[in-house]
């Protein structure tokens, strides 16, 4: 789903998923965050291509990370993580992939299974903070958890590293109670909800909420604490 207006973000900079749009536009004007037309010309020179996503997230240190997807010219997708303050290109899945040197996720997959018997819900290849390729997992257990995990794509060495988690959905507050609370702030008809996660690993659900307009909005939860993330029309 494409989630960022390309021609309203060149103009004012400001329209992007996943930060409050008045915050970003306040940071840009002080100019603690670069233009998003400014970065995507830099992305773009490096990475000719068409543009399908963009979302601005908080890195765990605090920092402010353009997440930019695109597909190349040579018909490849590339995710490209650039430092919204000073503009520096910080990594992207695309550079120095080597298939050859990557064994098949089949392999990978029925190692991972053989550890942890359960459904594959999720596997996106990743460049992780090291430099190596890895695959990102998401498994649903046979007791109902969310197992998340990182495993190296050149030997199927499950990672030791922060994406290496179980998933209590105990820690999960209600989403009645969320729904609830949504209701209050966003009245209209809630037409579908999915449970995500960041980068970081922070879970929340986005809820789309059919207005008596017509119009849907997608609305960001924190999945543990209830708080409001964010909100946009949603494609």
């Amino acid at each position: 789903m494409t989630r960022l207006l390309l021609a309203l973000a060149l103009l004012c900079a400001t329209d992007v998923h996943g930060d409050d749009h008045d915050a970003v536009r306040d940071a840009v004007a002080a100019g603690r965050i670069k233009p998003l037309a400014e970065i995507l010309a830099a992305v773009q020179a490096r990475y000719p291509g068409r543009v399908l996503d963009v979302e601005l997230e908080r890195a765990r240190d605090g920092r402010r990370i353009y997440d930019i997807e695109l597909i190349g010219t040579d018909g490849r997708k590339q995710d490209v993580h650039v430092d919204a303050a000073t503009g520096t290109i910080l990594d992207s899945t695309a550079e120095g992939v080597d298939p050859a040197a990557m064994l098949p996720l089949a392999t990978v997959l029925r190692g991972v299974l053989q550890r942890h018997p359960g459904v594959v819900v999720d596997v996106e290849l990743e460049r992780g903070r090291d430099g190596r390729d890895v695959y990102e997992i998401e498994l649903q257990l046979a007791d109902g958890r969310r197992l998340e995990l990182a495993v190296d794509a050149a030997n199927g060495d499950i990672v030791d590293d922060d994406a290496h988690r179980a998933i209590s959905t105990e820690a999960l507050k209600p989403l009645p109670e969320i729904l609830d609370m949504i209701a209050g702030r966003y009245p209209g008809l809630v037409v579908e909800v999915e449970l995500e996660r960041e980068r970081s690993g922070r879970r929340f659900y986005e809820i789309d909420v059919r207005g008596a307009d017509g119009r849907t909005l997608e609305v960001r939860v924190d999945a543990m604490t209830g708080e409001v993330l964010g909100h946009g029309e949603a494609d």
